[in-house]
C-alpha cells in the first residue's frame, strides 16, 4: 500500500518526467543556439515533449483507459510544464492556438456524453455541476466554477425554486450578524488604506480597493443565498440546502426516517446547519452526496439540519412530530 502511494502509476510518472527531461535538454542547448533559432528550438522541444508524452501515456495506460481526450490532456500538461521551464515558448503563437483547439476538442467531446439519470430533478447547483463536469477533465474544477457561477447572481435576483413546500433554515442564526460585522470592518479597513496607498501607487490602491469590494460582494451574495435557498419538499424529491454552503437532493423514497434532533445523542451526526443548532435528523436508505463550498463533497447516511418549522417539515417527509 505504501509503495502504491509513493510510486504513482507509470503513465502518471511519464506525463511529468518526459516534459521535464525535454525542458532540461532545451535549457542546455539554448545557450549554444543562435538568437533567431532559439524560439524555433524551444517550439520544436515543446512539440516533441507533448507528442512523446501523449504517446507514452497511451502505451502505458491499461487498454480500457486509452481514451484520446485523456491522452491529449496529459500531453498538454507536458506542454504547460515545458512552457513554465522555457520562457521562449510563451512567444510561440501556435502554443496558445494548440491549447485553445485542444480545450475545444475535449469540451465538445464531453458535451456529447449523456447527462446522468434523473438530471431534470436535480437541484440547480447539481445540474450545473453535472453539465460542466462533462466538458472539464476534473470534477472538482467543475464544482469550483459552478459554485461561483451560482453564487454571484443572488446579488440581483432570486433563484428559481422547485414547486413544493419550502422551509427556511436561518431563524435565530448568527450568520447575518457575523456578516454585518465583517462588512463593517471591511469598509473600516479598506477606505483608509486606499487613501494611504493612493499617493504612492494608484495601481496598488485600486487593486486593494477592488479586492475588498469583491470580498464584500461575495459576502453579500453568500448571505442572500442563505435566505433565498430554503429546504424544499416535493411529492417526489427532497432538496436540502443551507444557502449555497451545503446542497443535497435525494428522492423522497430514500428518506428512511426523520425525527427530532436529540443533542446528547446526535452530536456525532454530520450536520448542514450553519450558525444555528440542528433540530432535525434524517437517515437515508442509500448514502447521499453533499456538495459543499468550493469543491468540497462528503457522503453521509445520516444528516442533521435546522429548519424554522420542524413540525411541518417532519410531517411533510413523513416523520414523527418533534417532542417540543
Amino acid at each position: 500500500m505504501l509503495s502504491r502511494f509513493l510510486l504513482p502509476p507509470l503513465h502518471i510518472r511519464l506525463s511529468w518526467l518526459v516534459p521535464l527531461l525535454a525542458a532540461v535538454a532545451a535549457l542546455a542547448l539554448l545557450p549554444h543556439a543562435t538568437s533567431g533559432g532559439r524560439t524555433l528550438l524551444a517550439a520544436a522541444t515543446l512539440f516533441d515533449a507533448t507528442l512523446t508524452t501523449a504517446l507514452l501515456v497511451w502505451a502505458a495506460s491499461p487498454r480500457q483507459e486509452r481514451h484520446w481526450p485523456r491522452a491529449l490532456l496529459l500531453g498538454l500538461r507536458g506542454g504547460l510544464v515545458l512552457a513554465l521551464c522555457v520562457p521562449l515558448v510563451r512567444e510561440w503563437w501556435a502554443l496558445g492556438g494548440a491549447v485553445l483547439v485542444a480545450a475545444l476538442a475535449v469540451g465538445l467531446a464531453g458535451l456529447r456524453r449523456p447527462l446522468p439519470e434523473g438530471f431534470a430533478e436535480l437541484d440547480d447547483l447539481e445540474r450545473a455541476e453535472a453539465t460542466l463536469a462533462r466538458a472539464l477533465p476534473s470534477p472538482r474544477a467543475a464544482r469550483l466554477l459552478t459554485y461561483d457561477a451560482r453564487l454571484w447572481p443572488h446579488l440581483w435576483r432570486r433563484p428559481a425554486l422547485p414547486e413544493g413546500q419550502h422551509f427556511g433554515t436561518q431563524r435565530g442564526s448568527s450568520v447575518p450578524a457575523t456578516a454585518t460585522l465583517l462588512l463593517f470592518y471591511t469598509a473600516l479597513e479598506s477606505l483608509p488604506v486606499h487613501f494611504m496607498l493612493a499617493p504612492h501607487s494608484h495601481t496598488a490602491a485600486a487593486l486593494h480597493l477592488a479586492a475588498n469590494a469583491l470580498g464584500a460582494g461575495w459576502l453579500l451574495a453568500y448571505t442572500r443565498a442563505l435566505r433565498a435557498r430554503p429546504v424544499t419538499v416535493t411529492h417526489r424529491r427532497l432538496y436540502l440546502r443551507t444557502g449555497l454552503h451545503w446542497t443535497v437532493s435525494t428522492p423522497l423514497a430514500n428518506v428512511q426516517s426523520a425525527r427530532a434532533c436529540v443533542p446528547s445523542q446526535d452530536a456525532p451526526v454530520p450536520t448542514i446547519a450553519l450558525g444555528v443548532k440542528p433540530n432535525v435528523v434524517l437517515s437515508f436508505a442509500q448514502p447521499v452526496r453533499v456538495l459543499g463550498p468550493y469543491g468540497i463533497t462528503k457522503t453521509a447516511a445520516h444528516l442533521s439540519l435546522h429548519v424554522d418549522d420542524p413540525s411541518g417539515f417532519l410531517a411533510a417527509v413523513g416523520g414523527a412530530a418533534p417532542q417540543l
